[in-house]
């Protein structure tokens, strides 16, 4: 018998997120302007999602560690918010 791992569903939230961050990592590995890319995208998805900023934005930090961008992500709570620009 095989396991699978067992993947949530997309986020309609994040709905092309995973895909530009790839794309500015690509160009930009852990540049400054892979960050401002990211700061832009964290942004734009708590301007559209406030009530569900958090949990999206530490989406984000797995995405990018997930690239290679950062060693180990650094997630936030419901008090700090997502990172400022």
């Amino acid at each position: 018998m095989s396991a699978h791992a067992v993947h949530p569903l997309p986020d309609p939230a994040l709905a092309g997120i995973r895909d530009r961050l790839t794309q500015q990592f690509a160009l930009h590995r852990r540049g400054a302007r892979f960050w401002a890319a990211f700061q832009d995208m964290q942004q734009e998805i708590t301007r559209d999602h406030p009530r569900d900023s958090v949990r999206l934005c530490n989406a984000m930090a797995d995405m990018a560690e997930d690239l290679g961008a950062v060693e180990h992500a650094q997630l936030i709570d419901g008090n700090t918010g997502c990172t400022p620009r």
